[in-house]
């Protein structure tokens, strides 16, 4: 899909892939770039930056772990934009962890990774339908199609995004809706380098299977991949090639993949 021309709309907008995303697709000259993101303050200085770039753009403030948040984005956006053609559910959490992590990590891990995306698709898909077409990108990880060691939350609901990318490419393909799931390792982002003082062992353990696995790429690497993968109209996005190998490995022999990630789990942990 070509980008010039539509109403965008880009969750997790204020930093990160989300700013990145926003930041590459004004490039493209839309209608509209929409800056959704928790964070007001970040979201309203990337709308800020586009339209001083030439760009419509304005930001709307939205914790996404909140239903009726996402309905009320919904009519925001309609009203002021007549909706949207493309859509970045790109807002993602991610806890260190294992079964003992909190019913609380659990329960916002899955209203943001999950449910947030559910809950944006049913808001705009049914327009992008009655317009002719659109297009959903949601960004899971590569521990959607593979897994995340020390974060058992944060694995387990990117694989929901997976799944919900499938079922929407496959039931409304023929309603000409485009899906692509963005599935990186390694970026230079706030989730895989926290500030100090905010990782425990699980997260420790975490990025360092994340970082000895690939390169960790620049956000606007990622965007760059993502716009072209778009173009190509892509269903997997893997800004990082040797994730495909990967999973591969994994759908081949699936035994044989779970002995080597424990392996490599208890080589990382120094068990």
């Amino acid at each position: 899909m070509k980008l010039r021309g539509k109403s965008i709309l880009v969750t997790g907008a204020a930093s990160g892939i989300g700013r990145a995303i926003a930041r590459r697709v004004a490039s493209e000259e839309p209608s509209v770039v929409i800056c959704v993101d928790k964070n007001e303050r970040g979201a309203s200085t990337v709308a800020g930056e586009l339209a001083a770039g030439g760009t419509s753009s304005y930001s709307v403030a939205v914790d996404l772990a909140d239903r009726e948040a996402i309905e009320l984005l919904a009519h925001v956006v309609t009203e002021q934009s007549g909706g949207v053609d493309v859509l970045f559910a790109n807002a993602g959490v991610s806890f260190g962890g294992g079964l003992d992590t909190l019913e609380e990590a659990w329960q916002t891990s899955w209203d943001v990774n999950v449910m947030a995306q559910v809950r944006l698709a049913r808001s705009f898909i049914p327009g992008m339908i009655e317009r002719g077409g659109g297009y959903v990108v949601n960004t899971a990880s590569a521990a959607g199609l593979l897994t995340n060691l020390g974060a058992l939350s944060y694995a387990v609901t990117k694989h929901g995004s997976v799944a919900l990318s499938e079922w929407i490419a496959i039931t409304h393909g023929r309603d000409n809706i485009k899906v692509s799931v963005l599935c990186p390792m390694g970026v230079r982002t706030n989730m895989l380098f926290p500030e100090e003082g905010r990782q425990n062992d699980e997260h420790r353990l975490a990025q360092a299977a994340v970082l000895e696995a690939g390169d960790v790429l620049e956000p606007e690497e990622v965007a760059d991949k993502v716009v072209a993968a778009m173009d190509a109209e892509e269903f997997l996005i893997l800004p990082h090639e040797n994730v495909r190998s990967f999973y591969s490995f994994r759908a081949n022999d699936t035994s044989k993949w779970i002995a080597a990630m424990a392996r490599y789990q208890d080589r990382l942990a120094g068990d």
